[in-house]
Order: structure tokens, then C-alpha cells, then sequence
């Protein structure tokens, strides 16, 4: 295997309560991500989930990956063309089913990967881990700290989209 830099959407999210209480975990996290796209998060004594709204997922993700890749490509490629046109009718459970199939490098589900400050952004001081949609993975990479250049890359999408979801952007080191 290898290690791959990735754009995704974040559809679970799971934080590592250690010495943070809920209130002040939403209250982190809140800065950075619309938690109106996220159902009530569900908690245990060490982990707090939070899961994208399916009507979210369903209504605006492929348009959104359709946004992002028109955005970093320039041009979409006919395989992304088919892709989206392939998904975009699609509802939440055949959406994930085809996610969790990886066909397509533009469009796959990556489960359970470390989000922490020196690896990516999310919000400053909180271990997260998260079940993203990947609709962009590129080359084997080793890397140490890109926090700064991922919270740049981040805010460029959110302040280039208008789609709800766009909070749900994550850019991360996968593998």
C-alpha cells in the first residue's frame, strides 16, 4: 500500500472525546463545518459520531464532486462526465454501495482514517476519524506538516461553492 493526499467528503465524522466534553467539541467543530448537514451526534464515553443527513448526501454530493472536479481539473474527463451523470439520480444507499465498490478513483469510500492536525483539517486540537468520499486521490506520497496548506486548500473550496455541503470538505493523507 501506500500514502495518497486526498479531497473528500466528510460523511462520518468521530471524535476522540479525551478531556473534551460534548458541548465543547461541537463548539470546535462548529467553527469549521455546518453541523446542520450532520444528524445529532451520537456518543459513547470515548467517541462523539456525527453522520451526514442522507438528504444531504443524496441531494447535493455529486453536484458538489461535480464543482470540485471541474474546479482542480479545469476540464471534466468523459470519465468523470459518465460518473457523475451515472450517480446523479441515485439514492443514499446505492450511492454508498457504489462508493464502497471503488470503481471509479473519483468517487470511493474510505473508512475510519485519522484526522489530526499535523495530517490534515478539521478543528484545531481534536483526534478525528472519519468515513470519507473520496472524489479526488493522487500519487504515493510522504509528507510531515501540512496543516497551513490543507486549511488554504480547504477554505478555497468553501469560499468557491455555494453547496450546503461544502463544510464537509476534507483534504487528508490516506493509507
Amino acid at each position: 500500500m501506500g500514502t495518497f493526499l486526498c479531497c473528500g467528503i466528510a460523511k462520518t465524522i468521530i471524535v476522540k472525546k479525551e478531556r473534551y466534553t460534548r458541548e465543547e467539541i461541537l463548539e470546535k467543530i462548529k467553527k469549521t463545518i455546518d453541523l446542520n448537514i450532520y444528524n445529532n451526534p451520537l456518543e459513547n464515553e470515548k467517541y462523539l459520531l456525527l453522520e451526514m443527513k442522507r438528504e444531504f448526501m443524496e441531494k447535493y454530493a455529486i453536484k458538489f464532486i461535480e464543482e470540485q472536479l471541474e474546479i482542480a481539473l479545469e476540464n471534466t474527463s468523459e470519465e468523470d462526465k459518465s460518473l457523475i451523470k451515472e450517480l446523479k439520480d441515485k439514492k443514499y444507499d446505492e450511492l454508498m454501495e457504489f462508493a464502497e465498490e471503488k470503481q471509479y478513483q473519483n468517487f470511493q469510500l474510505i473508512e475510519g482514517n485519522i484526522y489530526s492536525n499535523d495530517i490534515s483539517y478539521i478543528a484545531n486540537k481534536l483526534t478525528i476519524f472519519a468515513d470519507i468520499i473520496v472524489y479526488m486521490i493522487d500519487g504515493k506520497i510522504l509528507m510531515e506538516c501540512y496543516a497551513d496548506m490543507f486549511r488554504y486548500l480547504r477554505n478555497l473550496i468553501l469560499k468557491n461553492s455555494n453547496n450546503p455541503i461544502k463544510t464537509s470538505a476534507v483534504i487528508s493523507i490516506i493509507g
